[in-house]
């Protein structure tokens, strides 16, 4: 049997993070914090504005702002809780809370959606009047806020998929802010009660597409499915071209959660004054490149099929 290695690498070696990534860190908390706030806190005078005014669009806009809150928590708590040190029960630590949030959000905007449709079912047979003027006025500042959250979030979404994702929440709801106010202008010139109806059906139709996203990434994760983005096959010969290695077999590659990727392999390396160097190179390799800072590599003489299995045989 061949020389067995086994290598680990999370923030370790040359291929480390510098240490400008801990305050990049901490102005990334930063922004989502007060993104975070002020999503949270105009959910609540929206909310209120729709109960107070009788439009569904803004009761639908504030459940869609509730999927950004939703989506800033979660970004949010994912980076307070990775920092968090793996136990003896946890080995991976806390990072996978963020992707059971994301599947208990996913499935309360849903059971919200349906209540919502049921509402608007009711009022698109029945309009009920709807108070334009302070209508408006929410719906302006809601507008505000949301052009605020996504100037805050903006700068930091090409370095952290979370980020980038609560990004798009908030973009979303922009748009969402912005058929309220069309609703809310034709129904001042025109009186036409039922824009606030077809209105809060596209708000919904919003928050059921970006939910169903939601749930499909959440479930892929837990699958342990490829990180998004990655291909095996490339990732392969990129390993395959590294000097010594003669194959690559055993390769596994998986998200513990949105932008924490880990790989595994084999590595067939023939020569043993060349196994080390094939080890440090691989590691360094798939974070520098594929940005994969968690990988394990088990070097081997010869190729055998699964190891784990064949190495217990008499």
């Amino acid at each position: 049997m061949g020389h067995q290695h086994n290598h680990d690498n999370a923030h370790g070696g040359s291929c480390s993070h510098d240490h400008g990534s801990s305050h990049g860190a901490h102005s990334q908390r930063r922004a989502l914090t007060a993104a975070f706030l002020i999503t949270a806190g105009f959910m609540l005078v929206e909310a209120a504005g729709g109960l107070l005014t009788g439009s569904m669009a803004l009761l639908s806009d504030s459940m869609h702002m509730l999927t950004d809150a939703a989506a800033l928590g979660m970004s949010f708590f994912a980076a307070r809780l990775s920092a968090l040190r793996p136990d003896s029960a946890r080995t991976y630590g806390y990072r996978r809370v963020e992707v059971v949030a994301a599947l208990g959000n996913a499935m309360l905007l849903w059971i919200l959606s349906g209540y919502m449709l049921r509402e608007v079912y009711g009022r698109f047979y029945d309009p009920v009047p709807v108070l334009s003027v302070p209508m408006l006025l929410v719906a302006f500042v809601g507008l505000l806020a949301n052009i605020v959250c996504a100037w805050i979030l903006r700068g930091h979404s090409g370095e952290n998929i979370n980020i980038r994702g609560a990004f798009l929440h908030v973009l979303s709801d922009l748009a969402g802010s912005v058929a309220a106010i069309a609703a809310g202008l034709i129904i001042y010139f025109t009186g036409w009660y039922r824009a606030d109806t077809i209105v809060s059906l596209l708000i919904i139709g919003l928050i059921l597409f970006s939910s169903t996203r939601l749930l499909i990434e959440a479930f892929h994760i837990l699958m342990e499915g490829a990180p998004k983005g990655l291909s095996l096959a490339i990732l392969k010969k990129s390993l395959r071209g590294i000097d010594g290695v003669s194959d690559v077999h055993e390769l596994h590659a998986w998200s513990l959660s949105s932008g924490f990727n880990a790989v595994s392999a084999h590595l067939v390396v023939k020569d043993p004054a060349k196994q080390q160097a094939a080890l440090k190179t691989a590691t360094c390799s798939v974070a520098a490149v594929f940005g994969i800072h968690h990988s394990v590599f088990q070097v081997e003489s010869e190729p055998v099929e699964d190891s784990s299995c064949d190495i217990c045989v008499p």
